[in-house]
């Protein structure tokens, strides 16, 4: 999994996912789809083919039909490139979908735990830095759609911190972390802090 989730580019991750596939369990087929659906869905050259990816993280992930943050994310992701294409009425259905499955299973301790294991991975070096940075990107994220402005910034801050000290202030990655902090910023009502990190990004 380590060079799907370190790629730096849809097109590296695309190729570490074809050279893994067939070596993957469910679990990770569905976490590595969704990384390669991101990364597509953020550059925005190949909407059908993100589309494509996240249905099939959905579907290796979401076997056993128990809320997650993975299955969540997934859900999202299809609405959100649904909404590119305008097609109003699927994007609503996969983002209702999104928000009911993190509104079930104690979602909020699902997150708590999300973090701390987190943490355990950092001090103990489990993790490659750029994934580290990337799992705290995700759980960020999914702590702002859950509207926990709070426990979201800090996980955001480390993930553009790890971001800054391994890829540069200049790097899309970080690019992608400021506009998550802009997010959230502006989501919490910190509307001159949401602008300064929506101005970092400019020319991204």
């Amino acid at each position: 999994m380590e060079p799907i989730m370190s790629a730096k580019t849809a097109k590296e991750t695309l190729a570490a996912f074809q050279d893994m596939e067939a070596s993957l369990d469910d679990t990770d087929l569905g976490l590595a789809s969704l990384k390669v659906a991101s990364q597509l869905h953020q550059e925005g050259n190949d909407p059908e083919q993100a589309l494509s990816f996240a249905h099939k993280a959905l579907k290796a992930l979401d076997l056993d039909g128990k809320p997650s943050i993975p299955v969540s994310l997934a859900l999202h992701l299809i609405g959100c490139v649904n909404l590119n294409f305008e097609r109003f009425d699927d994007s609503l259905e996969y983002l209702n979908r999104a928000e009911r499955l993190l509104a079930l299973g104690r979602i909020d301790e699902a997150l708590d735990s999300g973090k701390k294991a987190l943490e355990v991975k950092e001090m103990t070096l489990e993790m490659d830095r750029m994934e580290l940075g990337e799992e705290y990107r995700n759980l960020a994220n999914a702590f702002l759609h859950v509207s926990t402005f709070k426990e979201a910034l800090p996980l955001g801050l480390k993930a553009l911190e790890i971001h800054k000290k391994e890829l540069g202030d200049d790097s899309v990655e970080v690019a992608h972390d400021r506009m998550l902090l802009g997010a959230i910023y502006s989501s919490a009502g910190e509307y001159g802090k949401a602008l300064d990190q929506f101005e970092f990004t400019e020319g991204f």
